[in-house]
């Protein structure tokens, strides 16, 4: 764990944040040594919150702490924080506000969603991951963010768990043959641990749900079907 003092831009309040990992640009500091220049060098991939006014990466970073800082390859690393089409970002924050802008641009594009909620859930802010991921999850044949979001029903025990799982059941059929496995096995685990009585069919076999013991044999079986049709009971 890093030790990163930081003082906020907001209320002047210090704080010292515990992070697991950072990312050091030394090109940032530009020969300099002060906030500005620590700051544009160090990256911390989960947004800070000043404990006192509650602003999200609203912060300097304090010299000494930089300074401080040694490349280790695990907990810091050093290189310059970009987005996957090499735009180059200082705060999760920032980050989030460039992919929510693409998202919106492109509403009926689920990668753009997709990518939204990623990111927010790496940068520790889940209500907006799965604010993404719901509306990545309306559009047609979409399977990633509709098992985010029926994951996260079922580990809620919401209402809506056994409609949302149905829903990511019967997208599986549109799983990239590269992820379609992993994605087949996590959702015959979702059944499992949800246990709510659904109606299956696998390429028009019913499936006794109640009665299966073999869930890895139901997740090959869902990476294998042509045809999924599931509905609560």
């Amino acid at each position: 764990m890093i030790e990163l003092a930081v003082t906020c831009s907001r209320c002047d309040a210090r704080a010292v944040h515990g992070v697991g990992a950072v990312l050091l640009d030394r090109d940032a500091l530009e020969g300099a040594d002060d906030e500005a220049a620590w700051t544009r060098a160090v990256y911390v991939p989960v947004s800070l919150a000043c404990p006192s006014c509650g602003a999200l990466d609203a912060h300097r970073v304090e010299p000494a702490s930089g300074r401080a800082l040694v490349v280790d390859g695990e907990h810091v690393r050093e290189g310059r924080a970009a987005l996957s089409d090499g735009t180059p970002i200082y705060t999760p924050s920032e980050g989030l506000a460039r992919l929510a802008a693409h998202a919106d641009a492109h509403p009926d594009d689920p990668q753009g969603w997709r990518a939204l909620g990623n990111f927010a859930l790496r940068a520790g802010r889940a209500d907006e991951a799965l604010a993404a991921w719901r509306r990545g999850a309306e559009l047609d044949g979409e399977l990633e963010c509709a098992l985010n979001v029926a994951v996260d029903a079922v580990a809620r025990e919401d209402a809506s768990a056994p409609a949302l799982l149905c829903r990511a059941l019967e997208r599986v059929v549109f799983g990239q043959p590269g992820r379609r496995s992993l994605q087949s096995a996590h959702l015959a685990e979702l059944v499992r641990r949800s246990r709510a009585p659904l109606a299956l069919a696998l390429d028009g076999e019913p499936v006794d749900v109640a009665r299966v013991r073999d869930w890895s044999g139901l997740g090959e079986r869902l990476a294998r079907a042509r045809q999924v049709r599931a509905s609560p009971r």
